[in-house]
């Protein structure tokens, strides 16, 4: 996205009151449902500029948005990839992530059960490492119940802001510059996504209603799936086309 887009989207946030720390680790909701929907980015601004009465935004060092590295692992079979893709009701994510404006690594196991309940185990590592030692292995099988070892298989990189309910439980994550890439394969998208962290589930919340009424509606959109697809063009993605569809046309309403 080019800088002076970015500058627009910097002081789109700037209406939004700054979280407090307490506000932020009540907001934590590692045990939530999650509702995503894919917009324009003139939807999203749109979105924003409603929002300022309602909910805070995360202040990442002097601004408000982040930049995300995410280095996504699954099994030589692409097991959580072909869980996700034949719509299995328990499935995995594995993942490092960098937050380089906090110099802060994590390993990541995050498990959806259903559509209203996901939940998230955190490991912290050195900041920088995209290794998996033999306890991080243990790790993972521990809490997805594999036999065998993960392996890394593609790199999301994005641009966040992250917005807090002041009235209600739920964080909200506005992901925009989505960049997937491994080896030599790199696929890029001027989509917005935005993603609605909530406990417990609720339909009537100032983000939701604004999401309905504008005519936006979830997507089952998953960004390493999306890495899956677009860098390696024999997988099969039947069930996935109309997500992907959505983040290459703009996310239509």
């Amino acid at each position: 996205m080019p800088e002076h887009i970015l500058q627009s989207w910097r002081a789109s946030f700037g209406g939004f009151p700054v979280a407090p720390a307490d506000l932020v680790t009540r907001r934590a909701l590692c045990h939530r449902a999650d509702s995503k929907f894919v917009l324009s980015p003139t939807g999203a601004a749109d979105l924003l500029g409603a929002l300022t009465g309602d909910y805070a935004v995360l202040a990442a060092g002097e601004a408000c948005l982040a930049d995300y590295q995410t280095l996504y692992f699954d099994t030589a079979d692409l097991d959580f990839f072909h869980a996700r893709r034949c719509g299995r009701r328990v499935r995995h994510k594995v993942r490092i992530r960098h937050y380089p404006g906090r110099r802060l690594t994590l390993l990541e196991v995050k498990t959806r059960r259903n559509d209203l309940q996901t939940t998230k185990v955190i490991r912290p590592r050195r900041f920088g490492d995209n290794t998996l030692s033999p306890d991080d292995q243990a790790f993972v099988r521990l809490h997805t119940g594999l036999d065998r070892d993960v392996l890394p298989q593609v790199w999301t990189n994005y641009t966040r802001a992250t917005l807090f309910g002041l009235h209600t439980n739920e964080r909200v994550t506005v992901d925009l510059n989505l960049a997937l890439t491994m080896g030599d394969q790199r696929r890029s998208f001027a989509t917005v996504i935005v993603e609605v962290k909530q406990s417990p589930f609720r339909r009537s919340t100032p983000v939701m209603a604004l999401l309905r009424d504008a005519g936006w509606r979830p997507r089952s959109v998953s960004k390493y799936c999306a890495g899956i697809v677009y860098t390696r063009r024999s997988v099969p993605c039947n069930r996935l086309l109309p997500d992907l569809r959505a983040l290459e046309q703009g996310g239509a309403a």
